[in-house]
């Protein structure tokens, strides 16, 4: 599945197709293809540094499709970062990277390096120039890393997650195959959920280019509004759903989200954190005539691996609902702690093979050597990625338990806790501080901090929180952010003399 190829056909046979919608414009298959060129022409020549990924920064703005793939016809990688970014994150992010290049697609940020960044402006005098257009002998080639996505790091840092041309190649090959079936010259209406910092929005994104379809991004400001929302929802009358289950449960609140409100809609993929039985079953009660698919899989092997279809019988028959069956090309390993594989219907840890494997993570070969392991496979030993979630086959069919470390899903968000922590413990007067979750029905509902300050428990307990909260704004994305903060004298500990977090989450109930 060569996508930028797929684009390039589709500018030259029905270049007037719209391949982005907004409210206040669309982006053509044609304008994209032409404006690509450009810029990647403007980045060979003006900007060498091949060695280096470009970072694209903005929030859903048609240019970053651009900037996104004149940065592989340029040879190079690209890292998308949203603009809800903390502005220490970015920092690291543009530190870890090393960029030589910044694309922003908005009016201004001010931790960009002024004498790396192009700004909107400038982007859009390249494009109004009318230069030369890039040729195809520039392109990613396969072994190429194609993005560089950023996810929460155990050390307090981010880590970036390396896709290489051949394992999105690989994936979307695949992943057309949950898309409803078309008539030749037929494209489909695609909602875009989740930022391009998150790599959800691959699976939308990607799929889109892949099959000439529309995408329809939803911004943070209509899905922070319900009557936005719902006005853009009927609007788009998508074909293809893709969004985090979390997504969907807000929709469902209002009994208004039904097939009334899209009428086109035929299949809903979700990825990103647990489906559970209630969402699955309101949604194929207002949604009779589409399709509710499940997946399972981390960044780190390209968005997601396994696939499979729940009907009303999986709903009423099975609980948790399964996430699928691999991929062909991709093989699922459940270990056991020794080491063993786990006999059918025991839980272990889930280790994924195949040929969509990230490279590993960026100028992190420490981190990559820990998480890429090699394990024997029908008499060979190939590469394999540690997911340290813990799940288990029956019949081919794979189940997922939860984390078997101190990462969650929140709303789709990957985080470490540990990640949370390290940053907490940058803000003045505070000591101590452990983060643990509140879930139901295990999924995570919350996160909570316990914190130990200077001084002992603060007079105006609530203030503070409010004060902490605001600071940690600092260092962490919203999503982050702990939901409430509770002071304490000191952290309970277990016996080994480890933070008792198991005791901390029971003050929560």
């Amino acid at each position: 599945m060569d996508i930028l190829r797929n684009v390039r056909r589709y500018a030259d046979e029905q270049g007037d197709r719209v391949v982005y919608h907004t409210d206040e414009e669309n982006m053509t298959y044609a304008g994209l293809d032409l404006w690509s060129d450009l810029l990647a022409a403007y980045l060979i020549k003006e900007a060498p540094g091949a060695e280096t990924p470009v970072v694209v920064y903005g929030h859903k703005h048609p240019l970053m499709l651009v900037c996104f793939l004149a940065s592989v016809k340029a040879g190079r990688a690209y890292c998308p970062v949203d603009t809800s970014t903390p502005e220490e994150r970015i920092r690291d992010i543009i530190g870890v990277t090393e960029t030589t290049n910044v694309f922003c697609t908005e009016e201004a940020c001010s931790v960009l390096p002024e004498d790396r960044t192009l700004f909107r402006k400038d982007l859009l005098r390249i494009l109004a120039s009318g230069g030369e257009r890039a040729g195809t002998d520039t392109w990613v080639k396969p072994e190429d890393v194609f993005y560089i996505i950023f996810t929460s790091g155990s050390t307090g840092k981010p880590k970036g997650v390396e896709i290489s041309c051949r394992s999105l190649y690989n994936y979307a090959g695949w992943a057309v195959s949950m898309l409803p079936d078309r008539n030749e010259g037929t494209a489909f209406r695609f909602l875009n959920q989740a930022p391009f910092s998150f790599d959800l929005s691959v699976m939308d994104l990607y799929l889109c280019l892949a099959t000439g379809g529309t995408l329809f991004p939803m911004t943070r400001e209509v899905q922070n509004s319900y009557s936005l929302l719902f006005k853009s929802l009927a609007g788009a009358d998508p074909q293809v759903w893709v969004s985090t289950p979390s997504f969907a449960d807000v929709c469902l609140a209002d009994p208004g989200f039904c097939s009334a409100l899209m009428p086109s809609l035929q299949v809903f993929l979700f990825c990103g954190e647990r489906l559970t039985n209630r969402t699955a079953g309101k949604l194929l009660e207002r949604f009779p005539g589409a399709r509710v698919m499940n997946t399972y899989g981390p960044t780190e092997s390209t968005v997601c691996m396994t696939e499979t279809q729940i009907t009303e019988k999986t709903v009423r028959e099975e609980s948790p609902l399964p996430v699928g069956r691999p991929r062909s090309g991709s093989r699922i390993h459940i270990l056991q702690a020794d080491g063993s594989e786990a006999p059918d219907g025991m839980p272990g840890e889930i280790l994924i093979t195949g040929d969509t494997l990230a490279e590993g993570y960026f100028h992190a070969p420490d981190l990559t050597e820990k998480a890429f392991v090699t394990i024997p496979e029908d008499g060979q030993q190939v590469r394999a990625y540690r997911t340290g979630d813990e799940g288990y086959l029956k019949d081919g069919m794979l189940y997922y338990n939860g984390r078997l470390d101190l990462q969650i899903k929140l709303h789709g968000y990957r985080i470490e806790l540990g990640d949370i922590e390290d940053n907490f413990l940058h803000l003045p007067d505070v000591e101590q501080v452990c983060v643990v979750t509140k879930e139901r029905e295990g999924i995570v509902q919350s996160i909570h901090a316990f914190a130990v300050m200077q001084g002992g428990i603060p007079a105006d307990e609530r203030k503070t929180a409010r004060e902490l909260r605001d600071q940690l704004k600092t260092y962490l994305p919203a999503y982050m952010i702990p939901k409430k903060i509770h002071f304490l004298g000191q952290i309970p500990v277990t016996g080994n003399g480890k933070a008792d977090r198991r005791c901390l989450k029971e003050m929560l109930s």
